[in-house]
């Protein structure tokens, strides 16, 4: 049983019982024994002379002994609340920096988020009886809860984590309430507008750091089928390091390099990494006395860079056919139309005005493809076609000088079941037109175009092999990556299942336009919703995490040390009255061993 539940009526009614049930058991009497004496005449002069009543203030001051102990007890388990002792209750707000800077190791191995929540929990349990605590933190991690009493405010504490964000700020404080006090708990790097009403706890010690500040796989732009890696190191400490890099990758795919980084400096380092054939590159710095840990791995994708199968179905088009050939990586095979057959196995397939009539198995590159319906094109023709407009954001597009464009006989998609690329009109009406560009899915990736390149001076321009090289890139089918910073983010699949390394599941939310989770540490993420696959990188990219001794916060006179606690306040009145009944009791103990109480 709680006795501290006790209602005021249920607590009342526990003294009364303890109160008769003493008084009842005093009231029991000895059992009389008879004892044969040689004369009663003694006897009978003591009793007429009254010392008998004299003595019975004896008896009457054990009771009240014996019922000042029961009730302090009694109190005591009802965990009585005295007005005229008890303070009024007070509203604390505590808020704690949670960006990354928190998790650098200090001098004694243990880091500032540990000595932050160690701090913050000694100061709330010592804000005295009654007090409330509202918990925040500076990366809004922390559950909107409301005030709480200490002791539950103390267990939320152990729910707080770190965030992997390198900029934090700290939150507005409740309106409306009156609030005894607020406490910041901080490093003092990540945050910087902190109001003078606010007592901060600097938890801050210097320490060194070593981080990878980028990371990325790109095929070299002469030669698609090598690969190299991007690196940049940042030394976010005073003194010069000694860096030790290990790259790794699938199949036993190994590179280790021993790098002299300057103290508050970066370096840049390019490594080849052709012998990956394709999956995930792991990048981890290993530097003595490094304190932090969450920039020290990072990760790329290197995607498939051998020869690329390319079948071209043309009538003649040496143009189009010697821009192909002078792709990089690409091996080039030429065939004249012929729908009666069917088309040899290839990474990808161009086709010069005949288009097949179903969908080939691979990506397609289909110019003027009019006579191709599983497109779900309507084609209008527009002559002479001005270009009026590009994505730039897509990355078909990018490289090309797209307003010197000119086709001479070109048409345009309305209605296109694919993404309209580039639109075009006519010089008198740039409105009256359509899409001169488009991509899709059939069975595969499509783009196709609305003119011939025989038809427009398209071919003779720079970015001509360009676009060849973007549009084979965009066919030959492999997952999507994108790069990412650590936190909350939404990839654009909805429904989707989220994997880390392909294998462990990530906890996801779907939302109105996708998949929201969170990344919470360098990894390679697999977004699959089971039609499409999305990879991920997330990497601590932020050049403001290495930077863990980077104060915003300066003034000496604002930052307080996280070790000051309130003052002790006066134990509860429980311990008061469990204090009083022992006294009482050895007090009783005492008078009954010298004969003052019966």
């Amino acid at each position: 049983m709680n006795f501290a539940l006790l209602s005021t009526a249920g607590a009342i009614g526990l003294m009364a019982a303890v109160a008769v049930s003493i008084g009842l058991l005093y009231l029991i009497r000895p059992r009389m024994h008879r004892i044969t004496v040689a004369s009663t005449l003694l006897w009978r002069r003591v009793v007429t002379t009254g010392h008998v009543r004299k003595r019975r203030w004896r008896w009457l001051l054990s009771l009240l002994l014996a019922l000042a102990i029961g009730l302090c007890l009694a109190l005591a388990l009802t965990d009585l609340k005295l007005p005229a002792l008890q303070p009024a209750a007070q509203r604390f707000v505590v808020v704690l920096d949670n960006a990354a800077s928190m998790g650098a190791r200090t001098g004694d191995g243990r880091t500032r988020w540990q000595h932050a929540l160690d701090a913050s929990r000694r100061l709330i349990q010592q804000t005295g009886q009654g007090a409330e605590v509202l918990l925040l933190d500076t990366a809004g991690r922390a559950p909107l809860s409301g005030f709480l009493p200490a002791r539950l405010a103390v267990e939320r504490l152990d729910r707080l984590a770190l965030s992997p964000d390198a900029r934090t700020r700290v939150p507005p404080l409740p309106s409306g309430t009156d609030i005894t006090r607020a406490h910041l708990f901080t490093d003092g790097v990540s945050v910087g507008d902190v109001s003078e009403t606010m007592t901060v706890h600097s938890v801050f010690d210097s320490a060194d750091n070593v981080g990878i500040t980028a990371f990325t796989a790109r095929p070299l732009p002469a030669d698609r089928t090598r690969y190299s890696a991007f690196l940049q190191i940042t030394n976010g400490a005073e003194a010069d390091k000694r860096v030790s890099l290990e790259v790794v990758g699938a199949t036993g795919f190994r590179v280790e390099r021993q790098l002299n980084v300057a103290g508050a400096s970066t370096v840049n380092l390019t490594l080849d990494v052709s012998g990956l054939e394709q999956g995930p590159l792991r990048a981890h710095i290993a530097a003595p006395g490094d304190a932090f840990d969450l920039d020290d791995t990072a990760y790329a994708v290197v995607s498939a860079h051998r020869v690329r199968r390319v079948v071209l179905v043309t009538r003649g088009n040496a143009v189009l056919e010697g821009s192909l050939r002078s792709l990089p990586g690409i091996a080039l095979t030429v065939r004249s139309p012929s729908l009666g057959s069917e088309l040899p196995s290839a990474d990808a397939y161009v086709f010069d005005g005949d288009a097949p009539r179903a969908p080939p198995a691979a990506g397609a590159l289909l110019f003027r493809p009019l006579a191709a319906a599983w497109l779900g094109i309507r084609w209008k023709a527009l002559a002479p076609a001005v270009v009026t407009g590009w994505d730039d954001s897509d990355p078909l597009t990018a490289g090309v000088d797209w307003a010197s464009v000119r086709p001479r006989n070109a048409f345009v998609g309305q209605g296109a079941a694919g993404t309209s690329m580039v639109t075009a009109g006519t010089s008198r009406d740039a409105e009256a037109g359509g899409a001169l560009i488009m991509a899709g899915r059939a069975r595969s990736h499509w783009i196709a175009v609305g003119f011939s390149p025989q038809d427009s001076s398209f071919p003779l321009q720079p970015g001509f092999p360009i676009f060849l090289g973007n549009a084979l890139d965009r066919l030959i089918e492999s997952p999507d990556v994108v790069t990412q910073g650590l936190g909350y983010i939404e990839a654009p699949l909805p429904g989707a299942r989220i994997t880390e390394g392909g294998r462990v599941q990530v906890a996801a939310t779907t939302t109105e336009s996708g998949t929201l989770f969170e990344a919470s540490r360098p990894g390679v993420y697999v977004v699959d919703d089971g039609r499409k696959q999305l990879v991920v990188i997330a990497n601590a990219i932020d050049p403001l995490l290495p930077q863990i001794n980077r104060r915003s916060l300066h003034s000496e006179g604002v930052l307080a040390e996280a070790i000051q606690v309130p003052p002790r306040t006066w134990p509860e009145p429980w311990v008061w009255l469990l204090g009083l009944a022992f006294c009482l009791l050895t007090c009783e103990w005492a008078a009954f061993s010298r004969r003052v109480t019966e």
